[in-house]
């Protein structure tokens, strides 16, 4: 068993995962936090290529879930973080960087009980170099225990904390794509869950327009154009995947009206 950073003088936190076939990050992701991490959990809905294995070698705690849903499956790991005074909530995508590290340290040592969750910037990492796109991308990772909870979404679950939140200096590395197919596959299937909210509508003018509109604004205004080949693959992919998604809104609608079940 390896030794997190309680025998370093660490805070009282709990880094949880939700992981599946995570074996290209995972190991670096877990790396990352052992030094501010007194306890790690991982929440595997059932993989095959050694993650649970790689994870309990490195000191964490491996809990078996069949899949819930992002949202669901997140709580479960939040709910598994016990007593521990602070949770960070990871995706095994996501690497801590030492200056993380440093801001996560300094916060939970002030120990300021009017703040119970902090907002952390995450840059997105794509071909081995970082991009500007989506810069600063902040979330809500660190938070309190029994202050926070997941909103339950189909996608791009968020946590809902009660009480004030601040911001931490450093970033989370976020490894997210290995190939333009691979970033390509991956917001499809974002789109393809969005698009099956309740209540969403589009059209082809939406369409028409925000697709476009998209590549614009990654590649234009937040700086895709600066990243060379790799801003202009992620822009376009990113304005695909927003064509997607209104295309199949607007096919679940016109299934709705036929009374056709949608796909």
């Amino acid at each position: 068993m390896h030794s997190h950073g309680h025998d370093r003088g660490a805070p009282d936190l709990c880094v949880v995962y939700t992981t599946k076939d995570s074996m290209r990050t995972i190991e670096r992701s877990i790396r990352s936090v052992q030094p501010v991490a007194r306890r790690i959990v991982v929440v595997d809905s059932g993989s095959s290529d050694g993650t649970q294995a790689a994870c309990r070698a490195l000191g964490a705690e491996v809990h078996d879930q069949p899949w819930l849903g992002y949202a669901r499956q997140k709580q479960r790991a939040i709910d598994l973080a016990g007593g521990a005074a602070w949770i960070l909530l990871l995706d095994s995508d996501e690497i801590v960087t030492p200056e993380l590290t440093e801001a996560i340290r300094g916060a939970l040592a002030r120990g300021d009980t009017t703040v119970n969750g902090y907002w952390i910037a995450r840059r997105y990492w794509y071909k081995g170099g970082p991009l500007r796109i989506a810069y600063p991308d902040r979330v809500v990772r660190l938070v309190r225990r029994g202050a926070a909870r997941m909103r339950d979404r189909a996608v791009h679950e968020v946590i809902e904390v009660d009480g004030r939140t601040e911001r931490l200096a450093g970033d989370l590395r976020h490894e997210s794509w290995t190939s333009v197919d691979d970033a390509l596959q991956r917001n499809l299937a974002y789109a393809r869950l969005a698009a099956k909210v309740p209540g969403k509508r589009s059209s082809m003018a939406k369409a028409v327009l925000n697709a476009p509109w998209a590549f614009v604004r990654a590649y234009l205004l937040q700086g895709g154009m600066l990243d060379g080949r790799r801003g202009f693959e992620i822009s376009l992919v990113l304005a695909a995947a927003t064509a997607f998604k209104h295309l199949a809104l607007i096919e679940h609608e016109r299934d709705a009206r036929a009374g056709t079940p949608a796909g």
